[in-house]
């Protein structure tokens, strides 16, 4: 039975023009027909198609459980496949996804064939799940990057945004897709220039780049944003990029007002260098300011010491008003601004008429009467008291920055500190018929030095020029005039150098407490120029507080340790009665009372010490007085004569007396004839260097029994003076007596000074 003879060459010839794969079976899913496109997408022939069983085509890789369902639902119900998806791994043609399509047909002879139409949609959902995969990448694309992006219908309205911009706009996709942009924010991007930009530039252009625009947005405040807009005509899609440049504009406006701020500084600096005259530095400080601000007035004002008077010895203005030099009363100022002048704190008003704290009539009168309509006050606060005040006068209304402000509040440090160098200046001066006498004759140590400057101009030394007889007899230093401090003292500190070289630069008198370790000394000096030149001259008054400074050091040593001491004791007490308190067999008042006699005896041997170490066989002999009868005969002492610390004395002085309380009660020395051995020294151990050693051994006692239960005495003798000292502790109850034998590193138990001999 072959095809030709069962199917008509017109519906053969039909099939074969049909561009999907098409089999024909019969009842028996036998194949009867196979067209060109089904052996050519298979990659089979038609001799191994026509005439076999649709499950045993290419070797049975089409016996797919679903397909199998399929056909036989269609041969027992006279039913038909549709759009029926099966995704097969083929051995020729690899992995497909088909679809499926199957009915009954009869042909005229009245034979049933099944026509099974065989779509492959393996490459048109790859490419789906491309596209969607490109979607997908381009719209976390859009999100991950850092600047607010809108993506726009050719409507205008919104077809989505990234998260930048609702981070920086606020809302959410609810909100804002679907919506006009013009709607957005309540109507705030509905401005002329993005409507320019968006219905008027894009449609011409197709895009447009960096466009500037300015907006307060509520609740966002001001922003300045660039706008860069391309147009997708296929997608009828908009993408509008927006660069928020507010911060970068601010930091640039700050970079700004930080270069116009040192340039005054520098200039400032320069134009007070030279000066010596206060009323001078008044009016060049005055001068810098007001230009530099743009100012009709400036002036600098300094307050008596009852804070009643600001007086202007000379200002500056544009000429276009008279001075305001002379004295004014600062009540006039009004109580809100006077009280905020003697808190340090710097006022700006921008409008006298409008600002609450100038709006008390008298005060209000006060400004119009000099032409003042905005004004920036300065203050400079020195032990709490008002002493001056930088102010700066504007005929007109306006604004004062944070950075002007700023900036006034430097030019009153700057003037002050110049004032003060300038009349410490005109005071030595004025004082030099005295200056003799008085370098000759004071008991402190008077020098003048000069700098000596590297080729960068860093002080490296100073040259001594003229010293007095004191410091000959404070230093021990003599024929020091033309040599240099580090010919003198090569190992002389570089803070010596650093103080001189400031206070040679800045003009800034500076007090410091100094050590010169190779004269073993300490120096209370005041450090300050004394003349203006090329290269000045600075004075160096100093005295010799080497012992004041050592005795405080000491002092305060003192009291730390005695705090420490009292608080390590006071816990050694606590512990004491708690674990006495704790032991039911014995009578708490009399151990208690034999162990802080114990303690006691150790603090007796610290204190005659100076808390300096005490020697161990003073300690051992301290802790066994109450059998000083027994030393030499039925107690043996054995060892060098060992210095140990302070804090070992405690662990041993409390190991030793728990050992001889309980010797005298139930061990050695509870009888006649008991003996009790204790040996100390110093032992090399492989490995470990060099160990304390120390034991307790009873003989000829009674029968040893250890005890049933651990109490505190134990605890002591083993585990205290272990942790302690960081060493191993050991406690038998040999048949003989009791044995008890410590050994720690050296260094742990003895006195620093003897640690370092005995290494």
């Amino acid at each position: 039975m072959t095809t030709e003879t069962d199917i008509s060459a017109y519906a053969s010839s039909i099939l074969e023009t049909v561009g999907s794969p098409l089999l024909a079976l019969d009842s028996q899913l036998t194949v009867e027909f196979a067209n060109d496109a089904f052996l050519s997408q298979f990659r089979v022939t038609r001799g191994e198609t026509v005439g076999r069983p649709i499950y045993e085509l290419c070797d049975g890789q089409w016996d797919i459980p679903e397909l199998r369902r399929l056909l036989e639902q269609i041969v027992e119900r006279n039913s038909t496949i549709e759009d029926c998806r099966v995704e097969h791994d083929f051995e020729r043609v690899g992995r497909r996804i088909l679809r499926l399509n199957a009915q009954r047909i009869r042909s005229p002879d009245e034979k049933e064939w099944i026509l099974l139409a065989i779509t492959d949609d393996t490459e048109r959902e790859r490419l789906r799940d491309e596209l969607e995969g490109r979607k997908e990448f381009a719209e976390k694309l859009i999100d991950s990057v850092r600047e607010p992006l809108l993506i726009l219908h050719g409507d205008l309205t919104v077809h989505s945004a990234n998260r930048p911009f609702y981070q920086l706009f606020g809302g959410d996709p609810k909100e804002t897709e679907g919506r006009s942009i013009y709607e957005l924010g309540n109507g705030q991007w509905d401005t002329p220039e993005l409507r320019r930009l968006l219905e008027d530039i894009l449609p011409l252009r197709q895009s447009f780049d960096d466009y500037r625009i300015e907006r307060v947005f509520q609740g966002f405040g001001p922003r300045v944003m660039l706008l860069n807009g391309r147009r997708h005509d296929q997608l009828n899609l908009i993408l509008l990029a927006i660069r928020d440049t507010t911060e970068q504009r601010t930091r640039e406006a700050s970079r700004r007002d930080r270069e116009a701020r040192q340039s005054l500084l520098i200039d400032l600096n320069d134009r007070l260098r030279p000066l010596a005259d206060p009323m001078a530095i008044q009016a060049a400080a005055s001068e810098v300011l007001g230009r530099h601000l743009e100012a009709n007035e400036a002036a600098y004002a300094e307050i008596d010491e009852a804070g009643e008077y600001a007086t202007v010895q000379h200002d500056w203005n544009d000429g276009a008003a008279s001075s305001n030099a002379g004295r004014h009363r600062l009540a006039s100022w009004g109580e809100a601004l006077l009280a905020d002048l003697k808190r340090g704190r710097t006022i700006a008003v921008n409008d006298v008429r409008n600002d609450p704290r100038t709006a008390a009539p008298e005060t209000l009168r006060s400004f119009e009467n000099r032409s003042v309509s905005a004004f920036l006050a300065a203050p400079l606060v020195k032990d709490d008291r008002l002493v001056a005040v930088v102010t700066v006068h504007s005929r007109l209304p306006r604004t004062w920055s944070a950075a002007q402000a700023a900036v006034a509040e430097d030019v009153a440090e700057r003037t002050w500190s110049a004032i003060e160098r300038a009349r410490a200046e005109e005071a030595l001066r004025e004082s030099e018929s005295r200056y003799r006498l008085l370098f000759e004759s004071i008991d402190e140590s008077f020098t003048v030095v000069e700098p000596l400057y590297d080729e960068e101009g860093h002080a490296v030394d100073y040259r001594f020029l003229e010293v007095n007889p004191a410091f000959e007899a404070i230093t021990g230093l003599k024929n020091v005039e033309g040599r240099s401090g580090r010919e003198l003292v090569p190992s002389l500190e570089k803070d010596w150098i650093d103080t001189i070289g400031r206070v040679a630069a800045s003009g800034n008198a500076e007090r410091v407490v100094r050590r010169a370790r190779a004269l073993g000394k300490i120096y209370d000096a005041f450090v300050f120029r004394i003349e203006e030149a090329e290269s000045p001259r600075v004075a160096v008054l100093s005295r010799d507080v080497t012992e004041r400074v050592r005795a405080e050091e000491q002092r305060a040593l003192l009291m730390r340790e005695l705090n420490h001491r009292s608080k390590n004791m006071l816990s050694i007490v606590l512990a004491i009665a708690r674990a006495t308190a704790g032991d039911p067999g014995r009578d708490f008042e009399e151990t208690f009372q034999e162990r802080i006699l114990s303690l006691a005896a150790n603090q007796d041997l610290l204190v005659a010490s100076d808390w300096q170490g005490v020697t161990l066989s003073d300690l051992v002999r301290s802790q066994l007085a109450h059998l000083e009868d027994l030393i030499d005969d039925r107690i043996t002492l054995k060892g060098p004569p060992l210095t140990i610390s302070a804090a070992a004395s405690q662990s041993f002085s409390m190991a030793l007396h728990e050992l001889a309380t309980n010797a005298v009660k139930y061990g050695a020395l509870s009888n006649s004839d008991g003996r009790v051995d204790i040996e100390w020294g110093v032992r090399e151990h492989e490995g470990e260097g060099r160990r304390f050693t120390m034991s307790w051994r009873e003989t000829e006692g009674p029968t040893v029994v250890a005890p049933a239960r651990k109490g505190f005495g134990s605890t002591v003798i083993r585990d205290m003076i272990r942790l302690n000292l960081r060493g191993d502790a050991r406690l038998q109850y040999d048949s003989a007596g009791v044995v008890w034998e410590f050994n720690c590193p050296i260094v742990n138990v003895l006195e620093a000074t003897e640690a370092s001999r005995a290494e």
